[in-house]
């Protein structure tokens, strides 16, 4: 049972290391395939909050479905554990970076690094722990996890398309949402259509 555990974990810090490598080529991605509208759907097409949470989901998604499930657990657990893990990764990228920028009036990229890393590690640590203490082994955890995880997909699967008019969305330097800001006329957080100018 111990070298199970140890197994999984090992097996989900090397995750982390591949979320945080994906994440990063998935940062400049939606630039370097010159704006590909459907590569929008994991890759970040802007500097808003919203954008970075989406390179830990897919990449962290992709690794919950091609690991081999821990003994006595199956795919669904893992995917349970994925919903609660990626949540809570989310959750720190979002309460970090809005508290360190609110103390220090701007954002800095080695905080915002820094922010992305840790994140990640803690998920995969929650998701290592979810699965070796057998949280999500009953059936209702299960269930919460599961539906977590589907909420998630289908919010960064819509709202990058479709971005609410919220400061989560909303790109601090050009005050522009969602994939319409590389648009010849994007849509402001004001919810107004606006002219921008070519780089």
């Amino acid at each position: 049972m111990a070298a199970n555990g140890n197994r999984t974990f090992r097996v989900e810090l090397i995750g982390a290391v591949f979320m945080i490598v994906a994440g990063s080529v998935l940062h400049f991605a939606f630039g370097w395939f010159g704006g590909w509208r459907p590569l929008a759907l994991v890759a970040a097409v802007n500097e808003s909050i919203w954008e970075h949470l989406k390179l830990a989901f897919w990449p962290g998604l992709f690794w919950g479905m091609v690991i081999r499930p821990p003994e006595d657990l199956n795919r669904a657990n893992v995917l349970a554990a994925k919903g609660f893990s990626l949540l809570a990764t989310a959750a720190l990228i979002v309460a970090i970076s809005t508290s360190y920028s609110a103390i220090l009036g701007r954002s800095l990229l080695p905080l915002d690094i820094g922010t992305f890393v840790a994140a990640i590690l803690i998920g995969q640590c929650l998701s290592g722990w979810s699965l070796t203490r057998g949280f999500v082994r009953g059936r209702a955890v299960r269930r919460i996890g599961l539906a977590l995880l589907m909420l998630q997909l289908f919010s960064y699967s819509v709202f990058t398309f479709f971005p609410p008019n919220h400061w989560l969305f909303i790109e601090e330097r050009s005050g522009l949402r969602g994939i319409q800001m590389n648009d010849p006329m994007a849509l402001s957080s004001s919810g107004e259509r606006v002219e921008v100018a070519a780089e």
